[in-house]
């Protein structure tokens, strides 16, 4: 193998190195961001649980908001 061949091998495996922690970087931050406790307090007290989805409803509502299912009581 000629130099410059050689030189083409190693900067494009020094472009590999870099994107390669860019994206270990970046799953590591959007992983930290994911676990992290939204600012604003949520209450489900006095809502209906949806026996379908799960979502949390209003305690007058007789149908889910989200997926439209019936709601108990």
């Amino acid at each position: 193998m000629d130099n410059t061949t050689e030189l083409a091998l190693v900067i494009a495996a020094g472009i590999g190195l870099v994107a390669l922690l860019i994206i270990v970087a970046r799953q590591r931050r959007e992983d930290r961001d994911e676990h992290r406790e939204s600012p604003f307090g949520v209450s489900t007290e006095g809502m209906k649980r949806c026996p379908k989805c799960g979502t949390a409803n209003l305690w007058m509502d007789a149908t889910c908001v989200s997926c439209g299912s019936k709601l108990r009581g």
